[in-house]
């Protein structure tokens, strides 16, 4: 009886393929037989071959890489975390100049120094960074998912001056300015102050990164065409930063030894801070985000309303990886810039109340705009200019009850049609107010035209239109509805 067998072709969560025989059958015997004849054994004298190199290759992936990469994140997740494991490469090698630093400032090496000044001063510096830690998640809180890349960049800022301070604290007991100024610390004074602002921007970086990073988690475990696991990529990306540490502590042990005068410290810490920041400022820069915040919606909507001549007077849609390289890292987000020009045309604040509205404009501006967009689910308040070097209006946007994310967006998109033509008209400074109203009622025309063929395209590019982070926390207030105030 003749036993019949199959040969099943399997894919693993890699894309790997790989064939398993089930049964055994003559004709499959005789084929792979047939198949194998013709193969030249490899020479016994080649310790390793393709194959070899292959698998220790596929190992190496299934450890430091998540299961199903490159499927299960977004393209731009390896080039990320190449740069990424660059900087925290430089920053463990930093890292022990700014230890070494520290401990001489504890008056590790000091005859005079006592253990109890040591640990008082370890405590101080420990309250500072918790105090630090409490009032820094109060205030960037929730700025850190709507500005990602910019908080990211900033984390490893505030990380590098923390270094530097450390590393210089043992130099500033020489310091003395006294002589100039009596009011000015000096000496051990200014080197306790130098040692506790360190652990406080050590403290804030903390904070600012692991904000950051878990929205670059949460990007990278959202491909278009599938769902990763953030909890693994968590894990994976720790697993990375231990090898990358351990190596950089290894090296370091034998090259800091040899760093001992100030020219050769302040030498190295200089190449090491400007190799950890080029390389976090490329990994940011390598970062496309699918998701809308104020600059990148900008960034759409001047180039969407400006349509290029070689294009054939259509809109120019611009994909996720267009906008990202022109985002800028370092921007403050209330700014509105015409991305066609690439200059600041105005500013605009999302979510303030009416009363503040009330402080920056006159009554009957706040009575007619509360009229104008009684149906709408925000208001527009144009503000009076108080500064002359002010470029562009300063517009307000309250918010109404139940207002959402897409609600957001077009109020900033409102905001910056109104900038584009203040800033073509070339306006004087405090234009009347009719000017302002007849602005107002024109762009807000002009949005309802245009937005549902602004998202439409925008979706087809590849955009999360459903989702976005305009605003930095929640507003202030919100306006209540009719409804509610009833109620109440």
């Amino acid at each position: 009886m003749t036993t019949s067998g199959s040969v099943i072709a399997e894919k693993d969560e890699t894309g790997r393929i790989f064939y398993t025989t089930v049964g055994h059958s003559p004709d499959i015997s005789t084929k792979k037989t047939a198949r194998t004849t013709d193969i030249k054994a490899p020479p016994q004298t080649q310790l390793f071959n393709a194959k070899s190199f292959h698998a220790l290759g596929h190992s190496i992936s299934a450890i430091f890489l998540p299961a199903g990469y490159p499927n299960s994140v977004t393209p731009d997740y390896l080039c990320y975390q190449m740069y990424n494991d660059v900087q925290e490469f430089c920053s463990s090698l930093s890292g022990l100049l700014a230890s070494r630093g520290a401990l001489e400032g504890f008056g590790v090496g000091d005859a005079s120094a006592s253990a109890t000044q040591a640990l008082l001063l370890t405590v101080l510096k420990d309250v500072c960074s918790r105090f630090t830690t409490i009032i820094g998640a109060y205030y960037f809180g929730t700025s850190l998912y709507p500005e990602t890349k910019t908080f990211r960049f900033l984390a490893d800022v505030i990380n590098d001056t923390s270094i530097v301070l450390d590393t210089i604290s043992p130099y500033f007991t020489s310091i003395s300015l006294s002589t100039t100024s009596p009011y000015l610390p000096s000496g051990s004074t200014l080197q306790i102050v130098a040692l506790c602002m360190s652990g406080a921007m050590r403290s804030l970086c903390g904070l600012v990164a692991g904000g950051s990073k878990a929205a670059l988690t949460d990007h990278f475990a959202s491909p278009v065409n599938s769902k990763g696991d953030v909890g693994e990529l968590n894990a994976k990306s720790a697993s990375r930063s231990t090898v990358i540490a351990l190596t950089g502590v290894l090296l370091g042990t034998l090259i800091v030894p040899y760093i001992t005068t100030r020219t050769s410290t302040y030498t190295a810490l200089f190449f090491l801070v400007f190799g950890h920041l080029s390389a976090n400022y490329l990994a940011v820069r390598s970062v496309v985000l699918r998701s809308f915040n104020r600059q990148r919606s900008s960034i759409l909507w001047s180039t969407f309303r400006h349509p290029k001549a070689e294009a054939g007077g259509r809109s120019v849609v611009l994909t996720p990886r267009d906008v990202s390289n022109r985002e800028i890292i370092l921007d403050i987000p209330s700014r509105i810039r015409d991305a066609v020009a690439n200059r600041v045309i105005g500013h605009c604040s999302l979510g303030v109340s009416v009363q503040y509205a009330m402080t920056r404009c006159n009554a009957s501006h706040v009575l007619k705009m509360l009229q104008h967009f009684h149906e709408e689910p925000y208001v527009i308040f144009v503000a009076e200019l108080r500064s002359w070097g002010q470029r562009g209006p300063c517009i307000l946007v309250s918010l109404k009850e139940g207002y959402g994310s897409l609600d957001q967006l077009r109020a900033w998109l409102h905001a910056l049609e109104i900038a584009a033509i203040w800033s073509a008209r070339h306006m004087r400074p405090s234009p009347g107010p009719s000017e302002i109203e007849d602005m107002v009622l024109s762009t807000h025309e002009t949005l309802r035209k245009e937005l549902s063929r602004f998202m439409g395209c925008m979706k087809e590019a590849g955009w999360n239109i459903e989702e976005g982070a305009m605003m930095m926390g929640s507003p202030g207030s919100v306006i209540m509805s009719p409804e509610t105030k009833k109620d109440a």
